[in-house]
């Protein structure tokens, strides 16, 4: 047999499609714009936070020789599908009937012939308890079922993205404890900074390592994968949302789990104050009406509230029509540092608003209220809130839209109508009095509103009281 730690199969992270609305105006656009493209800003440290660039071509390998071995000298896993090499036989006429059946189910999924020798990886990337069974001449001669309890299973997380790490992370730890595995989380190197050790449960590597996964029992991949990629996903994630989507993947319930994050600093001001995030990685995700931020930031000002914006990056450059910089109005806390920074401000913040991006999935997991601005996305998409805020008496919801896929290359991502007036009309149509109107309804907002009434209250009583008290009328006359 070949060398058991020789890779056969490479894995080049399959998030990141091939999806060009319009080349020649994308290049033009590039072309005009090149003037006034800022430099490219310097690598970022895997102490600092995720650094989208790193995750691109990405790569993990595994063994080329399955790692189980079964009767009759077959071997097997489930490290890319399922594997199965058949053993070399003095005959090279004999043929292998597999069988292939859903443990779940008990239902017959594949049925095919082999010759001997010959090594067989199944279509399906996702989870499934599959029982293989191998017949020669009508007689079983190999069977095995699924079952991960006491193996090794790797879960790749292939993306670089803040949101997509935090909202898969907890499914890996749930798939460890309800499959009994010995899980390795495969994943970048910030993020085991960030959270690997409130998951004393798992066992990592760094993504980066371009790692070898040669003990291998089972391998899954995290992702929302290119449109091509049917075999790596059970349900197109447009129906599920992020984190369902690879509950999915993992054989898991759906429900909405938090990550765990290093939490408990101290206030860092006294003064009551909001978080705020107004930059993504595509002008398709920002809240594209005029100054709306700065209107918004006003208003907040206007009931006492300091408001900071946390975002890494104060300015973004996508094409000449779509080059953001953070609001003026708002306390620039933007910068090259460490997440447990933003995290110190969100864990004590009276409510975030932000786009649908990871400092939303950041904030909250930090239990505080989100104010969720988006028209790409449906409210499936992404963590429940009650305040999001969408204005769906105009184009919007085109992240779920299965006849489309989110092309993260793409300068501006509106599938419907780029290039036209109504090009990212969703959020061009979300007015900062909807925004307004939906902050009001949050709890926190609702007490800082009391709070300030009641200082003027206070404040007429005192301005109605009489300040000088007349002199007494018989001061000075004492009795005779």
């Amino acid at each position: 047999m070949a060398d058991a730690n020789k890779p056969s199969y490479s894995f080049n992270n399959p998030v990141f499609g091939n999806f060009t609305l319009n080349p020649q105006r994308d290049q033009l656009q590039s072309v005009n714009a090149a003037s006034q493209q800022p430099p490219e800003p310097p690598r970022i440290g895997p102490e600092i936070g995720p650094d989208p660039r790193s995750a691109i071509g990405a790569t993990v390998n595994m063994a080329q020789v399955p790692l189980m071995e079964g009767r009759n000298h077959f071997r097997y896993d489930f490290a890319y599908g399922y594997r199965i090499a058949f053993p070399n036989l003095s005959n090279p006429d004999v043929q292998f009937k597999l069988r292939v059946y859903d443990l779940d189910s008990a239902m017959l999924l594949e049925e095919h012939f082999h010759k001997s020798g010959e090594f067989y990886v199944g279509t399906n990337k996702f989870y499934v308890r599959y029982r293989l069974e191998v017949y020669l001449n009508d007689e079983l001669v190999f069977d095995a079922n699924y079952d991960c309890q006491d193996q090794r299973v790797y879960i790749v997380i292939p993306d670089g993205g803040l949101g997509d790490n935090l909202a898969w992370l907890p499914y890996i730890e749930q798939f460890r404890i309800m499959r009994k595995a010995k899980v390795t989380a495969v994943l970048g190197e910030w993020m085991i900074r960030l959270s690997g050790k409130l998951y004393p449960g798992l066992e990592y590597i760094a993504l980066a390592t371009k790692p070898t996964l040669k003990d291998a029992y089972a391998i899954y991949f995290c992702g929302i994968f290119e449109a091509d990629r049917k075999p790596w996903r059970p349900v197109e994630h447009q129906l599920l949302g992020m984190q369902q989507a690879v509950a999915q993947i993992l054989g898991l319930p759906l429900e909405n789990l938090k990550c765990r994050l290093p939490r408990g600093s101290a206030r860092p001001v006294k003064e009551p104050y909001v978080c705020i995030s107004t930059m993504a990685t595509n002008p398709t995700k920002y809240w594209n009406y005029p100054d709306g931020w700065n209107i918004l930031i006003r208003w907040l000002k206007s009931y006492g509230y300091r408001v900071f914006d946390i975002d890494r990056d104060r300015r973004l450059f996508f094409t000449a029509q779509h080059d953001y910089v953070i609001p003026s109005e708002a306390e620039d806390l933007t910068g090259v540092i460490p997440l447990s920074e933003r995290i110190h401000y969100l864990e004590h913040a009276d409510f975030f608003i932000g786009l649908p991006s990871g400092l939303s999935w950041l904030a909250w997991n930090c239990d505080i209220p989100i104010v969720m601005i988006s028209g790409f996305t449906m409210p499936n998409c992404e963590f429940p809130t009650p305040y999001r805020v969408t204005n769906f008496l105009f184009c919007h919801g085109c992240w779920n839209d299965t006849n489309f896929f989110f092309d993260t290359k793409a300068p501006v991502w509106c599938p419907r109508h780029v290039g036209t007036p109504r090009e990212i009309e969703c959020t061009k149509t979300i007015s900062p009095k909807m925004v307004q109107d939906t902050v009001m309804r949050i709890p926190q907002f609702q007490k800082q509103l009391q709070h300030i009434c009641d200082l003027q209250v206070i404040e007429q009583t005192k301005s109605s009281l009489v300040t000088e008290v007349p002199p007494c009328p018989f001061a000075g006359k004492g009795k005779k």
